[in-house]
């Protein structure tokens, strides 16, 4: 998989654009998913990976889902 970098607004306007690493901005994700209370791991990790995702979150949300959902029917 590529590196991927998104446009993050710093000012309100299009001219106040920054691009990102999303490597780089994964990193709070992976530091929440160390939480030693589970599921404010699990929900913070989530907020924090929609939040690198960008725009594209909707499809981490149905990954998740679809990881879920094959748990349930376990």
């Amino acid at each position: 998989m590529g590196r991927r970098a998104a446009a993050v607004h710093t000012s309100g306007t299009t001219r106040g654009l920054l691009r990102i690493s999303q490597p780089s901005f994964a990193l709070p994700t992976v530091l929440a998913a160390a939480d030693p209370d589970p599921l404010k791991a699990a929900l913070e990790a989530v907020f924090q990976a929609v939040s690198t995702c960008g725009e594209h979150y909707p499809e981490l949300l149905e990954e998740i889902r679809a990881v879920c959902a094959d748990r349930v029917e376990e």
